[in-house]
């Protein structure tokens, strides 16, 4: 198949790997690393496109998105957003999200990832990845935005295990809860796009919303920690998400130093 991936940062190279491991015509459109390279050259006859923008960045790529590209297969591999709403207009939206280091990946190192659609089973599943399918699109999306936020958190206790380990518990039961109040299935949280996202993210060095709770646990300013860190995902998702009814997401929230 020919797949363009839309972003050719670490995670977009990484998925770009495993389908051309998986013997897939791939090319990419990402003004940065290749700036040669149009969106219609990109995705000139493309039979599924993948996209893999930051989120913060999903904005300005829809603005004038063409109504064709509408209408192929599209995987949404970027993680941050709360809905499913901005691909509304598309005819066959999926996404795909868990724990899944881009390094690690491209290291030929095996996961597991949920995705909502067939499609993307079809072109990632190999020896290496395995492909967990889930119908409930909103509630991947949630639980890829939610354990950014929640990593954060980890981070700020990450100098006592027991508290970590509590610390997760109490966030995966949160997650469940804001799932259900968002019109998602809870049992979503225990997939690998829920649980096992949140236990790599809320444990790891190399998650930057893990480091950036780290930097608070030190006193470090939210704007140093930006200027040191650039984007860390979950700050921005912090500042979108209502937190009133949620004890660790409000708790994250005032760390953080952001107002309810």
């Amino acid at each position: 198949m020919n797949i363009a991936i839309l972003g050719a940062g670490a995670f977009g190279q990484a998925l770009g790997k495993i389908l051309t491991d998986n013997q897939h015509t791939v090319k990419y459109y990402d003004p940065y690393v290749y700036p040669d390279v149009n969106l219609d050259a990109a995705t000139f006859e493309a039979d599924t496109i993948v996209i893999a923008v930051p989120s913060l960045a999903i904005e300005k790529l829809l603005q004038d998105y063409p109504e064709r590209l509408k209408k192929v297969p599209t995987i949404l591999a970027t993680k941050g957003l709360l809905s499913a709403e901005p691909f509304a207009d598309f005819a066959q939206f999926s996404v795909l999200s868990g724990p899944a280091f881009a390094s690690e990946i491209a290291e030929g190192k095996p996961a597991t990832l949920t995705s909502s659609s067939p499609v993307a089973m079809g072109i990632f599943h190999n020896d290496q990845i395995t492909i967990e399918l889930c119908e409930d699109t909103n509630g991947i999306l949630l639980c890829g935005a939610l354990k950014n936020i929640y990593a954060i958190g980890a981070g700020y206790y990450s100098n006592s295990e027991n508290m970590t380990a509590a610390f997760i518990q109490h966030a995966h039961a949160e997650m469940k809860n804001y799932l259900s109040d968002h019109d998602c299935d809870p049992a979503t949280a225990e997939l690998s796009c829920g649980l096992g996202d949140l236990i790599l993210t809320c444990t790891n060095e190399t998650s930057r919303n893990y480091r950036c709770g780290k930097m608070l646990a030190e006193g470090r300013s939210i704007d140093e920690i930006q200027d040191k860190l650039r984007t860390i995902e979950g700050l921005s998702t912090l500042l979108s998400v209502k937190t009133e009814k949620y004890q660790l997401l409000r708790q994250i929230k005032q760390l953080a130093g952001y107002q309810n």
